[in-house]
Order: C-alpha cells, then structure tokens, then sequence
C-alpha cells in the first residue's frame, strides 16, 4: 500500500502531480454537487415556502439570486481547486487565473445588481401608477437600460484595469472622449429628451388636449401621444404630424383646452339712430347679457364705439361659460335673436342695421381639460 501511494505521488501530467490533479477533481466535483443541493433543493424549498406569502418582493429576491449565487458556487469551487495546483503551474499562469477569478467574482456581484435592478424598477413602476405626472411612466423603461447599461460598463471598466493594466481614471478619460463624440453626434436626440422632460415639468399639455404652436405655424391639433423624442399630434383632417420635442419647447403653446370661457366679439352697425336710441340700445344690450346664465358674467363689454358716416357702431365683447363649441354656438345664436328682439322694439328698421362678427372662430368641439396645478 505504501509503494502504491508512492508511485501514485511520482506520477506527473504535464509536470503536475496526479495527486494535485485529483485533489482538484474531487472539489469540482463536490462543487457541482454543492451547487445542485443549492439550486435544486434549497432555493426551490423557499421559493415554496415564500409561494404562501401575500408579498411579491420574496418571489423577486429569489429569481434574482438564482442565478448569481449559482455561477458564485461555481467560481468559488474553481478556486478552491486551483489552490491545489497552483504550486506547480508557471506564475504567469497563476497570474492569469487570479486575474480571471477576480474579473469572475466581479461579474457575479454585478450580475446580482443587475438582476436587482428590475426590482427596483417594478416598485417604481407602481410608484409612478400613484403619481399625477405622466413624466415618470415615460422614463422609468428608460432607466431600467441605463442602470444596466452603467453596470456593463463598469464590468468592461474592470476588465481593462485588471487585464490590460489601464487605470480607471485613464479609461474614463477615453470614455469621456468617446462620450463627447457620441454627444455632440446624438445633439439632437439629447435635445428632444429635455424638450420631452419640458412638456411636463411645465405642464404645457397632455394628451388629447387641442394645442396650436406659434399661432398654428406649426401645429394646430390635438395631442394624440407625447414621446420621448417627439409629441404626435392628430390634425383635424385625421392626418397625423410627429412634432420634435425640441422643437415644441422652444415654441409659443397655446393649450385651447385650458380655456374656462370662450369669447364672442361683434361690431353693431345701426344706420339712422340718433343719441337717445344709442342710449337705449346699449343699456337694453348690457341688460342681455347681464341676465343671460349662458354669458359668463366675470366680464363683459358694450360700448357706443365710434360713428362711421351715417352708422352708429357697438362693440360687443363677451364670453360663453361653456367652451363645447356646438354649446357656444348655440349661446351666440340666443344673443342674436335677442338683440333683435331689442332693435324691433325700438323701431329700428330690419335693413338699417349689419353685424360683423369678430371673434376667432375656432370650429372644434372639446370638453374641457381641466389643469391639475
């Protein structure tokens, strides 16, 4: 038995011992073994225990350590059996391992932030359900990619400072270049995303409201879908124009459906009226409007405005309480026949007098979207 144990011990492979090599061997194998017992049986008798829980965090945190603590066990076990061997394989190899462990222990501790960081989002995802801004729902998606995005990068960060010796401070400088170029190149598309965060913050509009940028020199529509990079707005053709969001902050935005009253202003003419039937006429028309519910009694204006050859004129300027435009119609319509009745009361004679409508006239029927601030 002794003679076996030392021909066993002077047996070499490549100028390791056989007795290295197994030794070796025998902690791959209860490696493997070990990481079965973890995986199949530990993890998966929590994850039945957890199962019976209310909560959805437990099930979260344990398919996110699945699979980190699997490649953990794995890379630990390699080690283990490296041990074994290292006095007898050359440094540069021994160097090269620790430098592959090391590059291996990171990848699991980032793999496990990565895996950690959809758990975040998911709570921040119902965070953002509770919120009035539309702003958060747009960007936590984004957020998940740049979390993860910064973990790949710091894993290649790692991975050069270990394997090709650059300092992390030399490295960020190039990638600080490489940064600056990929800026100035995606200039634009940076633009849009604080144009998009500016349509919020200022509460500028949301979607489905009836908005006109630069008095309609660029858009004059409803807001169908505000995206990161452009806002989609439907024409009233039923044609669809995708406006940049860099484009939209540095425009003039009218938001029609902030309105709380709409307007109606007309010019009276009256031919043949002298000084006493003006008097009455404004004051009957003032009247009108006073006592009409319809008219929004915050402000209104009647005034003997100017004369014009034989042409008294009067200045009508008023507002609707509603701003559905069918009902604003229907309220102007009220108003007119009433200053009719007004004129033939007063013996004005139906070809004396004209109206000239002032008034944008705006042809959309909206209900009114309230602002929240």
């Amino acid at each position: 038995m002794d003679n076996f144990f030392s021909q066993f011990n002077s047996i070499t492979f490549f100028d390791i011992p056989l007795k290295a090599i197994t030794l070796a061997a025998v902690a791959i194998i209860l490696t493997l073994l070990l990481r079965k017992l973890v995986t199949h049986i530990i993890i998966r008798y929590f994850k039945h225990l957890v199962s019976k829980s209310d909560t959805e965090i437990d099930d979260l945190l344990l398919d996110a350590v699945d699979g980190p603590l699997r490649m953990a066990i794995i890379v630990l076990g390699l080690y283990i059996s490296k041990s074994f061997i290292a006095e007898h394989i050359s440094q540069n190899v021994n160097q090269f391992l620790d430098h592959t462990f090391k590059l291996l222990s990171i990848i699991v501790v980032f793999w496990l932030l990565y895996e950690g960081a959809d758990i975040i989002i998911s709570y921040l995802q119902k965070f953002s359900k509770k919120t009035e801004t539309d702003l958060d729902d747009i960007l936590i998606p984004y957020l998940r990619r740049l979390i993860k995005i910064v973990l790949i990068v710091l894993v290649i960060v790692k991975f050069a400072e270990i394997f090709l010796g650059m300092s992390v401070a030399a490295l960020f400088g190039v990638l600080g270049g490489v940064g600056l170029t990929i800026g100035l190149v995606f200039k634009d598309i940076i633009a849009n995303w604080f144009g998009c965060a500016v349509i919020y913050t200022d509460n500028l509009f949301r979607e489905g409201d009836w908005v006109m940028l630069d008095d309609g020199g660029v858009v004059d529509a409803d807001v169908e879908e505000i995206g990161l990079r452009s806002t989609k707005f439907r024409n009233f053709d039923k044609t669809v124009s995708a406006v940049p969001n860099s484009v939209i902050a540095q425009a003039v935005v009218k938001n029609w459906s902030r309105m709380h009253k709409r307007r109606i202003k007309f010019n009276l003419s009256i031919d043949g009226v002298d000084s006493e039937g003006i008097t009455k006429l404004v004051d009957g028309i003032r009247e009108i409007l006073s006592n009409d519910k319809d008219v929004h009694q915050e402000f209104h204006m009647v005034n003997f405005r100017e004369i014009s050859g034989n042409s008294r004129i009067i200045r009508l300027y008023f507002f609707t309480s509603t701003t559905v435009w069918k009902e604003h119609e229907q309220v102007r319509e009220n108003i007119y026949v009433k200053i009719l009745k007004l004129l033939e009361s007063n013996g004005v004679d139906k070809l004396a007098y004209t109206i000239v409508d002032l008034s944008e006239d705006r042809p959309r029927d909206y209900s009114i979207s309230v602002d929240k601030k």
